[in-house]
């Protein structure tokens, strides 16, 4: 799981700094940047907040947050078929 990563590429799919993003979740810039690259892992709170400012149900950022290595073999490459295509209709407004 890679909250940190589904974080920075919603967020830059918004096109929204971090520094909006830090603002509008409450969090200092610093908190969002350690999120982003993965040193700190957020609270449910913080998570919630976060999918609030950029406008997702937070199963949206769950999903976005699943790696490769979440899945089992035998199901990686229906996954990796379905990503992309769930992933545009998720995020299209």
């Amino acid at each position: 799981m890679d909250i940190g990563n589904a974080v920075r590429a919603i967020r830059k799919e918004r096109g929204m700094t971090q520094k909006k993003l830090a603002e509008r979740s409450g969090l200092s810039a610093n908190a969002l940047c350690s999120i982003e690259k993965n040193v700190s892992f957020p609270s449910k709170e913080t998570v919630k907040r976060i999918c609030e400012a950029l406008d997702i149900p937070v199963s949206y950022l769950l999903f976005f947050s699943i790696s490769d290595e979440d899945i089992p073999a035998e199901k990686l490459s229906i996954f990796q078929g379905l990503k992309n295509p769930i992933r545009d209709i998720l995020l299209k407004k």
